[in-house]
C-alpha cells in the first residue's frame, strides 16, 4: 500500500510539473502575442494553443491538488461529529467522487478514441485534438487514484477509530 501511494504520488507530482509548464508556456504565449500586436499582428493561432494548454494545465494538476487537499471541503457538521462517524462520511465522499471521476475518465477516453478515428483537428493550426483529450483522461484516471487510495486509507481508519487529516 505505501509503495502503491509513492508511485501514485509521484507520478501526481510530475503530472503537477507538467501542468506548470504548459502555464508558463501560455504566459510566454500571451505575452509574445501582446508583443507582436503592438509591432505587428499577433501570433497566428494563438487562441487555440491556449485553449490546448488550458486543458494541459487543468487536468494535469488537479492530482497534485487532490494530494495535498489543496480543494475546497465544507466540513461544518462532520467536525462536530466522532471520529468514526467522520471517517464513514469520508468513505461515502470519495466512493461517490469516484464513481463521478471513474465515469468522467471513461466518457473522455472513448470520446478521444472517437475524435482520433474521425481525425479532428484545431481549424487554424491543424493540431490534432485526440493527444489532448487522452491528455485530460490520464489527468482524470489519476485524480481517480487519489480518491481510490483516500477511499482506502479512510476505510482502514474507520476501523482504527481515528480520522485522517
Amino acid at each position: 500500500m505505501v509503495r502503491l501511494e509513492k508511485l501514485v504520488h509521484y507520478m501526481a507530482m510530475r503530472t503537477a510539473q507538467l501542468s506548470q509548464l504548459a502555464l508558463v508556456l501560455v504566459m510566454l504565449l500571451i505575452v509574445g502575442n501582446i508583443i507582436m500586436r503592438a509591432w505587428w499582428k499577433p501570433l497566428p493561432g494563438s487562441y487555440e494553443l491556449v485553449e490546448i494548454l488550458g486543458a494541459v494545465i487543468l487536468s494535469m494538476g488537479v492530482a497534485y491538488c487532490a494530494v495535498h487537499r489543496g480543494h475546497v471541503t465544507v466540513s461544518l457538521l462532520v467536525d462536530y461529529l466522532p471520529p468514526r462517524v467522520q471517517g464513514v462520511v469520508e468513505v461515502i465522499t470519495n466512493a461517490i467522487s469516484l464513481v463521478f471521476i471513474s465515469l468522467i475518465s471513461w466518457g473522455l477516453l472513448q470520446y478521444a478514441s472517437n475524435v482520433q478515428r474521425r481525425n479532428l483537428s484545431t481549424s487554424s493550426l491543424d493540431i490534432p485534438l485526440y493527444p489532448v483529450f487522452y491528455l485530460v483522461a490520464f489527468g482524470m484516471i489519476m485524480l481517480s487514484l487519489i480518491v481510490l487510495l483516500d477511499m482506502i486509507k479512510n476505510t482502514l481508519n474507520v476501523f482504527r477509530g481515528r480520522r485522517q487529516k
